[in-house]
């Protein structure tokens, strides 16, 4: 079963990397416990 993220985590783990650009969004996702490839979609969608 896939895990479910409130708005508000998604927004935050959106801020967070943009912020931290610096490091890579492998090392963000993981970090947060999310997907690299879910993390990118989101990042993606909100722009």
């Amino acid at each position: 079963m896939a895990k479910r993220f409130s708005p508000e985590f998604k927004q935050q783990a959106i801020d967070y990397a943009l912020s931290n650009s610096h490091e890579p969004i492998a090392a963000i996702a993981q970090k947060l416990g999310v997907g690299y490839s879910t993390l990118d979609k989101w990042i993606r969608e909100a722009n």
